[in-house]
């Protein structure tokens, strides 16, 4: 090589100077090479002139001022030593890829050039990056010691890569290499700014300097007609603006609403966020397995990037589902079997540190959020306390331990953390190895843990030593150990925790939670629950005879196996804060329906539909209260998608108790009426105590309401409040969102027409019943929230068995006659008392009659007279033949109903048996309806056995 054809501005008489290549580093310099004696922050190159003339160097570049020649050596002066070498070594290095694009920024570099590189390979082009994470290509992968490295050794680099035939290479651009000029003489297609914070003050000194020197990039290295991409959001984007404007430069950005880009919605799924994006014309939906809403900013620049480098967008939304996570960068690290999560990241700056921390909470919003951490030595020292401050505002727990302390005393390094943490918090451990054991023993289940600071990196720089050493590598092995004394079951491991009992068996397996020893199956867990009429502790004996595994006892009874005993103070607190933890413990979508009437059915329907789209399980019979709410909750399985629970009431605050529990996802209040009504004033108290709900609805959750009910404007305005999306439902509402179009006669079914977000539905029902309507209405509203339902099959409702004593119909044969039995004995209130006589007058029984029993609405309290003559009215306007009633305020009823429907007021139930027996006659009609304290379901059920 000659040095004419490299360097400018060289004389004519030394343009034929032979050499043979070039170096900074008289260690590697070989003969003839040209030696650039760079001065740096510690090491003087000037200094080593000498040795490198000594090797055979002819040829000197110095900033000094020496003479052209001086005994046979040419020396070549320059104002930037390393700007010089850049431009050199990429003349020499010329062969190098096609599509160069460089990202620069605090935070955020490593991951876009993975994303980059992830996105690029998964569309089958030929990738390689180059940055923290070291060489990344197919066939070439190296460790690098910087992120921007020496141009020399990029040079080389760059060449390999291209006779691999890899033309796209995306590189990280640091504050310090555009500084020294490391990317001089390069021409990158497209630049990438993610953000500036503080980070690197001791070699830039101020903020303005340290941005002055990543905006190099984009004012110098940009080729013609390039990219730049960034966020419209940050502060720099303005002065970015400008850069692109006065170099002709193409701007892309995030958040720019002009963009033919856009994020529709975005909702977290436990570890994974499923993201609606829609580009141009085309929606899709995609599920990153990704912690951290940072990650989708880190994405779409990559993604844009990619598009720049010649990829059709539909193609990059088709492979972002596949991407992984970036090594040390919000990388969860194994499985624990509590439930519980170790997070590593790179964090290492103020703002990196609570961006980390904040896209944690955001997306474990429930759980207790742990952190290790230090800080590094013989770096910006005025970080230490402002990350020391994040950490005390963000984290639960503090581990403070070491990270690189280099040259620096490390108790001095922690001492500047410290002045910014809450004392409270803190756990100072100096051994980090140390401190990663202690902090994953001590995780309970569902809490997480950051490990801050080092992510990736294989080293601890502690004075002079480089020890091996891998934060990875260390979570790895203490989470093998931790899972040693874990059970597979995380029922098992939180009531181990709760209880804090070491005695159980690893083999010990839970089934279902009982709190009925009657109902106690092969590997049950029992709680011995202390009632007011019944002590559950007297039943252990029975649960254990019917192979339960474990009871929860308020006393150890030695007569039986200890071993499977866990005594704890109040047997109904312990299985309600079990529930608890279980609940924070399982993504699972939970569904929380109240409301005065329909809560059952509807959670049936649900339980019946949503088990046909995926995993789903519900509240058993009525399972409403503070007994039946934790047991149903703590018998969700972990895989379920779906859990119905119905939430009941009698008072004010019920529904508060039980929703903190159960943290529902989606909540429904079907309806508002005088079920209760003893316990309150009025009727809005009633719907007030039904809203409690709404409060206790997780985050960025749903609420489901009716909009022809009487209180759906304070509902939703409770709703607005809490900030949750509200889907409504009606018939006869004009702005509900799911609405009833039409229904008509199909066969002996039925069909019905609804419009949701403009667009017609058809499904076929059997009945055309309004609460069953309205039912259907509100289970599409609830389905809406996860899935289309327009995808829904038509006949998902057709065959829904109602549940017993909600109005099913059965045929009892007595006497060699069949009657038809409509059973409304469960329960009883004003309005389902109402829709119930309008079903019954709708059923076509030709010459056949139609009988109605009632017996008393109960706990309507002062309302209760005018509540029960109210229904009079109603009933003398249907084609009902003959009304019987039995109970006080039923016969208030009696009275007020015409003299032609008149039956008999009953006084006992041998003269109910007598009524079916005798009077009804062969095919008619009976329907009974009556509150379920009055007794009427019990003697409902002794008729169904009669057959």
């Amino acid at each position: 090589m000659f040095l004419g054809n490299y360097f400018d501005g060289i004389h004519k008489n030394y343009k034929e100077i032979f050499f043979s290549g070039i170096s900074f580093d008289t260690r590697s310099l070989k003969k003839n090479n040209i030696f650039f004696a760079i001065k740096g922050n510690s090491i003087d190159g000037n200094k080593f002139i000498s040795e490198a003339i000594e090797k055979g160097s002819k040829i000197i570049v110095t900033e000094q001022k020496i003479k052209d020649f001086r005994k046979g050596i040419f020396f070549i002066r320059t104002k930037n030593i390393r700007k010089l070498l850049a431009e050199v070594s990429f003349k020499i290095y010329n062969k190098i890829p096609e599509n160069l694009v460089a990202v620069t920024g605090t935070n955020g570099k490593s991951s876009v050039a993975e994303f980059y590189l992830q996105i690029m390979k998964l569309n089958k082009k030929k990738v390689a990056s180059i940055g923290t994470l070291g060489v990344k290509s197919k066939n070439i992968n190296l460790n690098l010691f910087n992120t921007t490295i020496d141009p020399i050794k990029l040079g080389q680099i760059l060449q390999k890569l291209k006779k691999e035939k890899i033309e796209n290479v995306i590189m990280e651009a640091s504050s310090h290499g555009l500084k020294q000029n490391r990317l001089d003489g390069l021409n990158f297609k497209s630049g990438i700014f993610t953000n500036l914070s503080q980070d690197h003050l001791d070699y830039h000194k101020n903020l303005k300097n340290y941005l002055k020197a990543k905006l190099y990039l984009f004012e110098n290295l940009i080729e013609k007609k390039g990219n730049i991409i960034t966020d419209k959001n940050i502060p720099q984007y303005k002065t970015i603006k400008k850069i692109s404007l006065k170099k002709k430069l193409k701007l892309s950005a995030i958040n720019e609403k002009k963009s033919n880009f856009e994020i529709l919605s975005h909702r977290y799924d436990n570890e994974n966020q499923l993201i609606k994006f829609k580009h141009k014309n085309l929606i899709k939906e995609i599920n990153l397995n990704l912690i951290g809403k940072i990650q989708i900013k880190n994405i779409l620049m990559a993604a844009m990037a990619a598009q720049k480098s010649n990829l059709n967008f539909e193609n990059i939304l088709q492979v972002l589902p596949k991407l992984k996570p970036v090594e040390g960068r919000l990388e969860k690290i194994g499985t624990i079997k509590n439930n519980s999560i170790v997070i590593l990241d790179y964090a290492h700056t103020p703002d990196a540190l609570k961006v980390c921390l904040l896209n944690i909470k955001e997306q474990f919003p429930d759980k207790k959020l742990n952190l290790l951490f230090g800080c590094g030595g013989n770096r910006d020292q005025n970080k230490r306390m402002k990350m020391g401050k994040i950490a005390s505002i963000y984290a639960d727990n503090i581990y403070l331990t070491d990270d690189n302390p280099r040259y620096e005393n490390p108790v001095n390094i922690r001492k500047d953390i410290k002045k910014g943490i809450n004392a409270k918090k803190i756990k100072e451990i100096s051994n980090r190895a140390i401190a990663i054991s202690k902090a994953i023993k001590n995780l309970k289940s569902g809490d997480v843990l950051l490990v801050a600071g080092k992510g990736h990196e294989n080293i601890q720089e502690i004075g002079k030593k480089k020890i091996k050493f891998s934060d990875r590598k260390k979570i790895l092995i203490e989470i093998q150990k931790k899972n040693k004394n874990l059970s597979n079951q995380l029922k098992i491991n939180i009531i181990k925790e709760l209880s804090k009992t070491q005695k159980l068996s690893k083999s010990i397996s839970i089934n279902k939670a009982r709190i009925n020893s009657n109902e106690v199956k092969k590997n049950d867990v029992f709680f011995a629950i202390r009632g007011k009429v019944n002590d559950g502790n007297k039943f252990v004996s029975q649960s254990f005879k019917k192979k339960a595994s474990l009871a929860i006892v308020n006393k150890i009874q030695n007569n039986l196996d200890t071993k499977q005993q866990i005594k704890v103070k109040n047997t109904l607190k312990f299985l309600t804060n079990v529930s608890k933890v279980y609940r924070k413990n399982i993504s699972t979508n939970i569904i929380a329906i109240t409301g005065s009437c329909g809560k059952t059915t509807l959670k049936e329907l649900l339980g019946s539909v949503m088990g046909k789209i995926s995993y789903t399980s519900i509240s058993p019979k009525s399972y409403n209260n503070k007994f039946g709410v934790p047991l149903s909750l703590l018998n969700i399985k972990e895989n379920d998608k779906y859990g119905v629970l119905e939430v009941g009431m009698d008072k004010k605050g019920e529904i508060d108790y039980l929703t903190k529990i159960i943290e529902p996802n989606i909540g429904v209040i079907t309806n508002i009426n005088y079920a209760h009504a003893k316990n309150f004033k009025n009727i809005k108290q009633i719907a007030l105590a039904k809203s409690e709900i709404i409060n206790n609805i997780k985050s960025n959750g749903s609420i489901i309401l009716n909009a022809d009910d009487k209180f759906f404007k304070l509902h939703k305005q409770i709703s607005k409040k809490k900030n949750l999306k509200l889907i409504s439902f009606g018939i006869k509402s004009k702005t509900a969102d799911i609405k009833l179009i039409d229904i008509k006669s199909f066969g002996k079914n039925f069909k019905i027409q609804i419009k949701f977000m403009s667009k017609i539905k058809h499904f076929i029902i059997s009945d055309d019943y309004q609460n069953n309507i309205y039912n259907i209405l509100s289970a599409l509203a609830v389905i809406s929230v996860n899935s289309n339902i327009f995808n829904l099959n038509k006949n998902i409702f057709l065959k829904f068995k109602i549940p017993d004593g909600r109005g099913d119909h059965s045929i009892i044969k007595i006497n060699n006659k069949k009657i038809n039995l409509i059973d409304q004995s469960y329960n009883s209130n004003p309005l389902s008392l109402s829709s119930a006589i309008k079903n019954f007058d709708k059923i076509k029984s030709n010459k056949s009659k139609k009988y109605l029993l009632l017996g008393d609405m109960l706990e309507l309290g002062s309302y209760s007279k005018r509540l029960h003559e109210s229904i009079a009215p109603l009933i003398n306007q249907t084609k009902i033949d003959k009304v019987f009633v039995k109970g006080k305020m039923a016969s208030l009823i009696y009275k007020k109903i015409l003299n032609s429907k008149k039956g008999k007021i009953l006084s006992n139930n041998s003269q109910i048996n007598d009524l079916i027996r005798n009077d009804i006659k062969n095919k008619d009609y009976l329907m009974i309806k009556a509150s379920l304290a009055t007794g009427f379901n019990k003697i409902v059920n002794e008729i169904k056995g009669l057959n």
